[in-house]
Order: C-alpha cells, then structure tokens, then sequence
C-alpha cells in the first residue's frame, strides 16, 4: 500500500539502528587492562613511598614487627592519604575517564551503555568502593583476587565495574 492518499496505509519510516556498529569501540584486553593497572601502581609507588618513608611510616612499621604487632590503625590513617593522592595525580585523567596508566595505554572507561563516564561518577562508584574494602582485614585481600580474576569473563569486566556499570574500552579500536 504505497498510496499517499490511502489514510489507512501503515506508516512508512526509515528505522536506522541507535548506533553504528563500526562506532562501537572494542573491549580492552585483560592484558591491556593489567598493563594500564602496573603503570599507575608504579607512578603511584614513585610518588607515594618517598612520602611515606619521609613520614616515619616504614620505621614505626619495622617497630611494631619487632613486637609481634602485625597490624595498627596507623595503616588506617594511611589510606585516605594514598586515596587523595591518587585523585591528585589522576584528576584531569579522570574527566576524561582515565588514568594516566589508562591514557598511556590508551583506554578509556566509559558506561555500559556506552556513555562518558563523569569523574564524579568514577570516584564515587568505581574507586571509591574498591579502597573501602580493601580496608577490612582479609575480606580485602579476597575481594581484591576475585574482583581481578572476573577480569577473565567474557565482557572482561571485572567486580568494580559491575559496582559501577562501567566497561573499559579500546581507543585505537
């Protein structure tokens, strides 16, 4: 029924799909993933063990092992210092939904869905969450093997980007 004078004929329309396949950007490799993860644990070792040695935390941790102390609340007090300046070094990475390690290996997190991921959204849901748990003795440790063994599923995605409905993209893909 193609007349254009026929009030009852189906609506015709051209549907176009809600994205180019050829847009979609391929899922970063576990290995892509674990080498962006290795080069922000060694900028973030260069730049925070000076400042931990320079605080005396290396001595007092080595005193409290002479005493058979395997754990203190110091090491509490720690974590939002490392969490600080890992947001420091990160910041401008993060608005555009990286890390250095990432941006030096060229992914990107972004939504499941494909959308930006907002930096507000990265700290609060993706990070955030992982230093908090990582905090409770042995469930940490736990969480933190399981979380990067999911890796090895078939989206490559891992615990915290479940957390965070998040994935990690290739951007040379």
């Amino acid at each position: 029924m193609n007349d254009p004078i026929n009030p009852y004929a189906p609506p015709q329309s051209n549907i176009v799909p809600a994205s180019n396949p050829e847009d979609v950007k391929r899922l970063a490799s576990p290995w892509q993933r674990l080498g962006a993860s290795l080069l922000d644990i060694v900028i973030m070792m260069v730049v925070f063990l000076p400042i931990m040695w320079l605080g005396g935390y290396f001595t007092r941790t080595m005193e409290r092992a002479a005493r058979g102390v395997s754990w203190d609340v110091e090491q509490l007090l720690w974590a939002p210092v490392g969490f600080i300046m890992m947001l420091a070094l990160n910041w401008s990475h993060l608005g555009r939904g990286q890390t250095i390690g990432k941006g030096l290996v060229n992914l990107r997190i972004v939504r499941k869905n494909g959308a930006p991921a907002e930096r507000s959204h990265i700290i609060l849901k993706r990070i955030l969450p992982l230093q908090l748990i990582a905090l409770v003795p042995y469930l940490g440790k736990l969480f933190s093997i399981v979380d990067s063994l999911c890796i090895f599923r078939s989206q490559h995605n891992t615990l915290h980007d479940d957390i965070a409905d998040t994935k990690v993209i290739d951007e040379n893909s």
